[in-house]
């Protein structure tokens, strides 16, 4: 019968910095003081660490160890800098993975020395033997002691801890020195699985043309490494980059749930205004936040009260060259509510925004506020326009029929079409009908005058009264 083993690993890379090592090894992870990260976050599932760690250096050619690295790094991408030290070089670098598992980490010491520790029934080391490991599956253990092949022994198997095998994902560099010195490694890389959205919050009062408005910045984190006391900047934009794209959101969920921001307490503690960085914008945090996995936390970037609106009433009609005239002139077309604000000083905003998900809520004296619709808006710079769609109008509609149809030339035909507004609501509403004719129009006459929107469309700006309707005439010429 085939006996179970243990595995026993001696702390491996972090003793192996404490205790020294034949091969000129250094480590770098310090006390939490000798560590600082900046995190540039971008939008989609994109990040830059930078981070500055104090190390110890001595003469020659050594092997310093960076740990808690984000496994998602793209390794082609790190950048090194000694802004201190004299006469520094990093000669190569290498990203290992580590071993996850302890039958991987097995495989890894195969032809290595190790030591079998015989214990007895009180828990007490009893001998100890010296072999290679031969063979390292899954219950078929081999190791080499002396002349003689041991298998499956009842034993613990103790690895070396300065063998130089990876047990956790870390950024090994073969670093020159002229020197022996204390000093700082400033170094970024660029990585996966970190990103944020910004989410606004709008609340308006029935009827009103004003609009509280707040920002609130997201992040997401599936690298399932934690980032302590990180200062971040959260950019509105995205640089070209050549790296693996981003996962599908349904790969990101079975790696790992979305991090949180752990805000530092700071007091007054917020955003900064935005700065420019290259061709976008950042919006710096004030404080610094630690972001760990497997949880969802926000931040409020900014809020801005009183921020004047337009409300939209739009309905847009058929093309008039459809037979849907004829075949159903009792078809109702519902009005679709929009609301238009400039992003400028002039109604409480003027800084950049960024793109994200507008969510719209409707407040009353006696209740909470109720969620009415939701928009997506993109990035927005200073005095550009936000239209926010938010869903059909219930009392607001419109149908169309033709009164009248006369052909006029071999090609061409006259149709006069009547469109009855019709408003439901206690309060009269400014609407604007949009009418296209694709295959090209003219108009002869109208009942209300109409603006062109381009050589296809025009447009009727009609106010209709409170629980009435209001008619809108016109013939046109059309090709076909």
């Amino acid at each position: 019968m085939k006996s179970d083993f243990a595995l026993v690993v001696s702390l491996a890379v972090v003793v192996y910095a404490l205790t020294g090592c034949s091969r000129s090894s250094a480590q770098s992870r310090g006390t939490e003081s000798d560590r600082q990260i900046e995190l540039v976050v971008f939008t989609n599932d994109f990040a830059q660490v930078q981070e500055k760690r104090g190390v110890t250096l001595k003469e020659g050619l050594q092997r310093i160890d960076l740990v808690e690295i984000s496994p998602e790094i793209d390794p082609q991408s790190t950048v090194f800098s000694w802004p201190n030290a004299k006469q520094v070089e990093v000669v190569s670098s290498t990203y290992e993975l580590g071993a996850p598992e302890s039958s991987s980490l097995l495989q890894r010491f195969v032809g290595k020395k190790v030591e079998l520790v015989y214990r007895g029934e009180n828990g007490r080391e009893g001998e100890r033997q010296e072999g290679v490991l031969q063979t390292a599956e899954r219950g078929n253990l081999v190791v080499k002691v002396g002349d003689r092949l041991v298998v499956n022994p009842t034993a613990t198997l103790e690895l070396p801890a300065d063998s130089g095998v990876a047990t956790m994902p870390q950024l090994s560099l073969q670093v020159k020195s002229d020197a022996p010195q204390n000093t700082q490694l400033d170094f970024s890389y660029l990585t996966r699985g970190l990103s944020w959205s910004a989410d606004y919050t709008l609340t308006l009062a029935p009827e009103s043309d004003r609009i509280d408005l707040e920002c609130w910045a997201t992040v997401s984190n599936t690298t399932g490494t934690e980032f302590t006391d990180a200062k971040i900047r959260f950019v509105a934009g995205s640089p070209n980059r050549a790296v693996r794209p981003a996962l599908d959101p349904r790969e990101r969920m079975s790696k790992g749930a979305v991090g949180t921001m752990e805000w530092s307490p700071a007091d007054g503690a917020g955003f900064s205004p935005p700065v420019t960085m290259g061709e976008m914008y950042a919006y710096p945090y004030e404080a610094t936040a630690t972001i760990r996995p497997d949880q969802m936390n926000r931040a409020r970037m900014f809020s801005a009260n009183g921020v004047s609106i337009e409300r939209d009433y739009s309905i847009r009609l058929s093309d008039l060259t459809t037979p849907w005239y004829a075949v159903n002139p009792a078809k109702r077309f519902p009005a679709t509510l929009t609301l238009n604000f400039k992003n400028s000083e002039a109604v409480g905003l003027g800084s950049p925004l960024p793109a994200g998900t507008l969510r719209i809520y409707e407040s009353t004296p006696k209740a909470s506020p109720s969620f009415i619709g939701a928009s997506q808006i993109v990035d927005t710079p200073r005095d550009g326009s936000i239209h926010a769609t938010l869903s059909n109008v219930f009392d607001l509609s419109a149908q169309a029929r033709i009164v009248e149809t006369k052909r006029i030339a071999k090609d061409r035909s006259a149709r006069t079409i009547e469109i009855i507004v019709t408003n439901a609501k206690r309060v009269p509403a400014t609407t604007r009908v949009v009418h296209s004719a694709y295959a090209g129009w003219t108009l002869e006459q109208e009942s209300d005058s109409s603006t062109a929107i381009d050589a296809q469309t025009r447009e009727w700006r009609v106010i209709v009264p409170a629980g009435s309707s209001k008619t809108i005439r016109f013939t046109a010429v059309i090709r076909g």
